[in-house]
């Protein structure tokens, strides 16, 4: 898909879990991000990322163009502002790709001092430049090979 976008979407271990337990088909994002939220399209990746242990885990593909769900899917917050996905690409989050290993080969470290770089985990979803999602994307298809 040549128009495809890429997204950052992180998880803790919590919310990865509960995403498993209510069918891995849902992502819910804070309604603080609406705006964000409401520039993915059907086809987009979304690139899974967890905190705590700063790996790239996984490759959601948007099934559906966002919409709002006021359902109870996570006990952290109810992230209302959803997108339908299915799995691409995934990996135990224990042996996924750790963020800091390829971050000479992603534009998102540009610039970025070293003791800062957990900072561009902040927010999510967040757009990511189309070479540094393909290349995330081709790391984790790499790790299942």
């Amino acid at each position: 898909m040549s128009d495809r976008t890429y997204w950052l979407c992180l998880f803790n271990p919590t919310t990865w879990q509960e995403f498993q337990d209510a069918g891995a088909e849902v992502m819910g994002f804070p309604e603080t991000r609406q705006g964000t939220v409401r520039r993915i399209k059907e086809g987009d990746y979304l690139l899974a990322y967890m905190t705590g242990i700063s790996r790239w885990f996984a490759v959601l593909e948007a099934t559906s163009e966002p919409y709002d769900d006021l359902a109870r899917i996570w006990k952290q917050a109810l992230f209302p502002c959803r997108v339908k996905v299915k799995a691409v690409v995934e990996v135990k989050p224990e042996t996924g790709i750790p963020a800091l290993s390829i971050s000479k080969d992603l534009r998102m470290f540009d610039n970025m001092k070293t003791p800062n770089w957990g900072l561009l985990f902040r927010l999510a979803p967040r757009e990511l430049h189309r070479s540094d999602g393909e290349f995330i994307f081709n790391a984790l298809k790499n790790v299942t090979a």
